[in-house]
């Protein structure tokens, strides 16, 4: 079992393997780039019954809900445009079990971190503040 592996992933191929490992990556470098700013990590690859999300993380007023997404450079689709509905309302179902398990203190947030990389390395981070919202979903979050 390597460092990014909860105990739940399963996998014969080695092309996944190895896209786990370079997702994993991605997220090193995501947290490092967070906390530069600030920001605490309070979990990575939370996973519960409504899914998953890669960091959460928090600083004096926002827990950041993030979905990272690990891209080769010249990727003919970006995170941000990889990241559709279906995963947004995923995103946000699993951040409101959290929040229903751990009520939330302060402003929710969902941002997107693409990481872009150059020969199977993190060469850079565009990081997207608030990508997308819970408007017209009609999910709530605890808070205390």
């Amino acid at each position: 079992m390597n460092k990014y592996d909860n105990g739940t992933y399963k996998s014969g191929s080695t092309e996944e393997l190895s896209r786990r490992d370079l997702g994993g990556k991605g997220e090193d470098a995501v947290c490092a780039y967070i906390e530069k700013y600030g920001y605490r990590v309070i979990a990575r690859n939370f996973i519960c019954p409504k899914g998953e999300i890669d960091i959460i993380a928090e600083n004096s007023d926002t827990v950041a809900f993030i979905e990272v997404k690990s891209r080769k450079e010249n990727s003919m689709v970006s995170g941000i445009d990889s990241v559709g509905n279906t995963k947004k309302k995923r995103i946000i179902r699993t951040a409101a079990w959290y929040s229903y398990r751990y009520p939330l203190e302060k402003q929710p947030r969902f941002d997107i971190a693409e990481v872009i990389l150059k020969n199977d390395i993190p060469a850079a981070i565009r990081y997207y503040k608030g990508a997308f919202d819970m408007t017209d979903c009609g999910i709530m979050l605890s808070f205390r």
